[in-house]
């Protein structure tokens, strides 16, 4: 189940939150190659950047940290890292739905509808992976 949860659903996950990004591409006419929107230049610029800003955030920042993690700690902690990466894969969902909401302010926004969830299964992993480390190199005992 670690594979499943903490390998192919944050996949599946960020694939699925591709979309709104394509969306957003046609809504607010951003072209490849362009990552982002230019502010002066695209007349919706901070509404694109924000849900691209979200996607990003998630695929590029978080992706490789909590997968090696989960995937090193579900050796040792095998449920608690499928339930984790469930939670993660919801949790960067929300992130983004968050992010994207350009009625809330940015600086929160992305924890606004839950994308919090997404910042506390990354500690988790993190966490047990430590835990993990340290009990096999006799730090602690259990």
């Amino acid at each position: 189940y670690v594979i499943l949860s903490c390998v192919a659903a944050p996949c599946i996950a960020t694939s699925f939150m591709g979309g709104p990004v394509m969306k957003a591409r046609k809504e607010f006419n951003v072209q490849y190659p362009n990552l982002y929107a230019t502010p002066g230049y695209h007349k919706d610029a901070d509404a694109f950047n924000r849900v691209q800003r979200g996607h990003q955030a998630v695929l590029v920042e978080s992706l490789p940290s909590f997968t090696l993690s989960a995937l090193v700690a579900g050796v040792c902690y095998p449920i608690t890292m499928s339930i984790t990466g469930v939670a993660w894969s919801v949790g960067a969902y929300l992130f983004q739905l968050g992010y994207a909401d350009t009625n809330l302010d940015v600086k929160m926004a992305r924890y606004k509808k839950g994308g919090m969830v997404f910042r506390l299964a990354n500690a988790v992993a993190f966490g047990a992976c430590v835990r993990m480390s340290g009990k096999l190199l006799g730090w602690w005992s259990s």
